[in-house]
């Protein structure tokens, strides 16, 4: 199907592009031509562009105004969670070979001791290894990331309960705080299990289903890892990350580096079993809880 609707969208840019053609009412693909035309943007801006394949990327390309052709896409590569996703500058090329690309390289967000994980991430796991860097002259220390491994459940969620009440704790109010699960089913008995551990510190879990961001500013929100993209909080925990290398591992990398990235200060990571193997390398910069 997206092969037909690039047909059809480079079809029409070539006839408009043809004057004669186009300028001519008795033409019999006027009405189709008219069509195409008001479609056209003067700019077309893409975000998440890696999550598409290149013939999507084409499709949007083409809904440019072929007088112009301002097209403007943003996106990591070490990001990309979908399977057919575009994954290389060539890619881009192949359907707009005058493309011109800037890398972007300094994070504006992560302490340094994520940031340093999230360049191990990469080097481990593979990737664009011109990873982003902290800005000079400021400090960005903070704490390493904490990991649990425990096939217990319940120790799981006090482990989980201890650490948001440290960051409570430890700051004057709670910050943006997320916990990202493996899939939809795993969100409200989480979120429900933890109201019931933290509603002595007047703590509120909320669920948030399909990637819905609900509740207010000071609430933990609990989501599925396949809606993660594009959010950013104070502190993020990945529950569950042994089960993600066995049920994705096609994405698992993908997965890993996003979800670590999406935390500023603080980062907290669970197994139901024990670190995966291909992440054992990781293990040194982890502490096993803050306190």
């Amino acid at each position: 199907m997206d092969v037909l609707i690039l047909s059809c969208l480079r079809g029409s840019s070539i006839f408009i592009s043809r004057q004669s053609i186009y300028k001519n009412i008795d033409n019999p693909y006027w009405s189709v031509l008219q069509n195409y035309k008001y479609l056209n943007k003067n700019q077309i801006l893409v975000d998440e562009a890696t999550d598409f394949s290149p013939i999507q990327l084409a499709c949007m390309f083409e809904l440019s105004n072929p007088a112009m052709r301002s097209f403007f896409a943003c996106g990591d590569f070490n990001q990309r969670l979908t399977k057919w996703g575009t994954k290389s500058i060539d890619e881009f090329k192949w359907f707009a070979p005058s493309i011109g690309f800037e890398h972007v390289n300094i994070s504006y967000r992560q302490s340094k001791q994520l940031n340093d994980l999230s360049h191990t991430i990469i080097d481990l796991l593979g990737g664009d290894t011109r990873s982003a860097l902290l800005p000079h002259g400021i400090s960005n220390d903070g704490i390493k990331p904490s990991l649990h491994e425990s096939s217990d459940l319940t120790s799981t969620y006090d482990w989980l309960a201890s650490q948001i009440r440290f960051i409570d704790g430890h700051l004057s109010q709670l910050p943006s705080t997320a916990i990202f699960v493996n899939n939809e089913e795993s969100i409200r008995p989480l979120a429900n299990s933890l109201n019931e551990l933290l509603q002595d510190s007047n703590i509120q879990v909320v669920a948030c289903p399909m990637g819905q961001v609900m509740g207010s500013d000071n609430d933990v929100r609990v989501f599925d890892i396949q809606h993660i993209k594009g959010l950013e909080f104070e502190a993020v925990f990945f529950i569950g990350i042994d089960n993600l290398a066995i049920e994705n591992p096609d994405l698992f990398s993908k997965y890993i580096y996003v979800g670590a990235t999406r935390a500023a200060t603080y980062l907290g990571l669970t197994c139901n079993n024990k670190l995966p193997e291909v992440l054992e390398p990781l293990r040194m910069q982890f502490i096993d809880k803050w306190d």
